[in-house]
């Protein structure tokens, strides 16, 4: 008596053990960045608590909030329909485009937050602003444009999971498009803060900017440029794997930004105050130093900052008046008022 022929033939089998295989692998990946989201969260919690809650409700507050919970939310649901076997075809259908159209969102939040301290930066410059705004407008609809290029990936029978991906090399725009968003915030940044590597004068405020601007485009940078090396070069199946990964370590690094320029208004040992011309913000660059601040104690669950320490100027031979090379910087209140 023969033997059963096998239900599927052998070059199916290995078919089906590699989708299993990129399955668990994506699956896997995707709990993994959230739990450095949460785990984050965590250690940074008393820092939060601090630093952001006793502030009045700004724009860059309400902002920060949404960063810091929304996210999360979304994902906790993101999580559930990857790996719920109660979630039907139809409403996959559906999830995958909101699940795309709540992360273009949700990206654009934190550039706009980016934005703000360029805004601040450039002494709330209202061109700087407009121009800025206007490259935000253009991701956000190049970022909900590709979001008709994709679809729920097709699953073999058995599998379970919402997955958003597609074929198209536009929806690559969803990662390409923040990342030239970024790199102009980036260089807008670097141009600004230029005078304050050359003067030599220690302002924990602009070492902040200098430090957390460049670490925060490295690490976005790379993240996004992963994403789209991998939409553009993986199998079908793994062409969404490092989606999950970009939007958690966007939201932790944002948030990292954030609290790092509250710890710095609140430890260092001088806060950098400009003064200038009341009918022009950008004539003078006289910056004055304000009454020192006594140092906060670090929370329960501190440790540390992202890049060491903030906010360690401990020399004020540099207090008083001091005069820069160039004419047009301003280094004023509003890095505080908008963060």
């Amino acid at each position: 008596m023969s033997a059963a022929p096998p239900p599927f033939p052998p070059d199916v089998l290995a078919q089906l053990a590699t989708a299993a295989a990129h399955l668990t692998a994506a699956k896997l990946f995707q709990v993994a960045s959230f739990t450095f989201l949460i785990w984050d969260h965590v250690i940074t919690f008393s820092d939060e608590v601090d630093r952001i809650w006793p502030q009045q409700f700004s724009l860059p507050k309400v902002l920060f909030l949404i960063n810091r919970y929304v996210v999360p939310m979304q994902f906790i649901v993101g999580l559930d329909a990857f790996n719920d076997t109660a979630w039907s075809v139809d409403v996959c259908n559906r999830f995958v485009r909101f699940e795309g159209s709540s992360t273009t969102a949700l990206v654009a939040i934190v550039e706009l937050i980016m934005i703000l301290r360029v805004y601040a930066l450039y002494g709330r410059n209202k061109i700087i602003l407009a121009f800025l705004l206007t490259v935000l407008t253009a991701q956000v609809v190049v970022c909900s444009a590709s979001m008709f290029f994709s679809f729920r990936a097709a699953l073999p029978p058995g599998f379970v999971g919402c997955i958003l991906t597609g074929t198209s090399p536009i929806l690559a725009a969803l990662w390409i498009a923040p990342l030239i968003t970024d790199s102009i915030i980036f260089a807008l940044t670097l141009w600004r803060i230029r005078i304050y590597l050359r003067s030599g004068v220690k302002m924990p405020l602009m070492h902040v900017f200098a430090r957390d601007g460049t670490a925060y485009y490295a690490v976005i940078f790379s993240a996004n440029l992963m994403n789209v090396l991998i939409y553009l070069l993986a199998p079908g199946d793994l062409k969404p794997i490092g989606a999950s990964f970009s939007q958690l370590i966007t939201c932790t690094m944002i948030s990292r930004l954030q609290l790092n320029l509250r710890s710095t208004v609140q430890q260092s040992d001088a806060l950098p105050v400009s003064s200038y011309a009341a009918t022009n913000m950008a004539v003078s660059s006289k910056v004055a130093y304000a009454k020192p601040r006594r140092p906060q104690k670090p929370g329960f669950f501190t440790t540390g900052f992202l890049g060491g320490s903030v906010g360690a100027n401990t020399d004020n031979s540099n207090a008083g008046s001091i005069e820069l090379a160039d004419k047009s910087f301003v280094a004023d209140k509003s890095f505080v008022a908008w963060h």
